[in-house]
């Protein structure tokens, strides 16, 4: 069949459509790479220091204060002349930089150093005699009794402690005759479970005084774990808290302990300081308070 030929009618004017413009569709990898443009921040003005020689390398020299340094008890010179002596000297220097501390028996041989595969040893001044008790408080007495040696910060920042070399070694002496008289003796294990309070500096040091092995365990450990440390150093002693207190949170640890020293036959005394003084379990024959074996007890050991 032959097409009909559309014939225009005069005096209309056809318009023209407009083209459409139509959006670029953007790919999901476009728009997570313009979700990871990092927004601009608004800065905040710069605190000037007292600091600040940047390094070629990025890093930054902070100055000593010139009131630290005049505190200091050793110069940037006298500190190079003593490390160049300790290379160049050894022996020498080591033997005058060991009198710093107190000996019982003072020594003569300064060290004995092997590294090989068949032996490694590693030997300082083992002919000497020393009590490190001793060392960290008795000889701090003479001069800097009044000094403090331990900041003790509890578990709210508000609770502070300061304990001066002379408060330090009244405790100490204190818990190590306290131990000694429930049967503690030099070689003896005894495990500390504490958290962190003086009392567990006493303990430790006290431990050191009287020639006791000491094993600290950490507070949050569980009871399997504490009993397996206590039964691999045959330890027959235990220090721990009624309580703990860490980020607010209170920590069982007589109980905690209680549970461990089902699988410790071999444990004669457990210690306990009254930390929160909430109701515990008790043992009668096994268990002794903290304060109850100090408050007797003589100030020198």
């Amino acid at each position: 069949m032959p097409k009909k030929s559309r014939k225009k009618k005069k005096g209309k004017k056809i318009k023209k459509r407009k083209p459409i413009k139509r959006k670029k569709k953007v790919s999901r990898k476009t728009k997570k790479r313009k979700s990871l443009k990092p927004k601009k921040r608004k800065t905040k003005k710069k605190i000037k220091t007292f600091v600040s020689q940047p390094k070629e390398d990025g890093e930054k020299i902070y100055k000593t204060k010139s009131e630290w340094i005049k505190k200091a008890l050793v110069t940037k010179n006298l500190y190079e002349k003593k490390y160049n002596q300790s290379l160049k000297e050894n022996d020498t220097f080591w033997r005058k930089e060991g009198k710093r501390i107190s000996w019982i028996k003072p020594y003569s041989k300064i060290k004995d150093v092997k590294y090989s595969k068949s032996d490694v040893h590693i030997k300082w001044f083992y002919d000497g005699t020393l009590n490190a008790s001793a060392n960290c408080i008795d000889r701090h007495l003479k001069n800097n009794k009044d000094k403090t040696a331990i900041i003790w910060v509890g578990d709210d920042p508000k609770v502070q402690k300061k304990i001066s070399y002379k408060q330090l070694h009244l405790e100490v002496s204190k818990i190590a005759n306290g131990l000694k008289n429930i049967g503690v003796k030099k070689g003896d294990r005894v495990t500390i479970y504490l958290t962190m309070i003086p009392e567990l500096a006493y303990t430790m040091l006290a431990c050191a005084r009287i020639g006791a092995i000491h094993s600290i365990i950490f507070g949050g450990f569980s009871p399997d774990s504490i009993a397996g440390r206590i039964n691999d150093c045959n330890s027959d002693y235990v220090v721990t808290a009624d309580e703990g207190v860490r980020g607010g949170k209170i920590i069982p640890l007589k109980e905690i302990t209680d549970e461990a020293l089902l699988s410790c036959t071999n444990v004669k005394k457990c210690v306990v300081v009254k930390r929160t003084g909430n109701r515990i379990n008790w043992n009668e024959d096994r268990d002794v308070w903290y304060h109850d074996i100090t408050k007797k007890c003589s100030c020198c050991v």
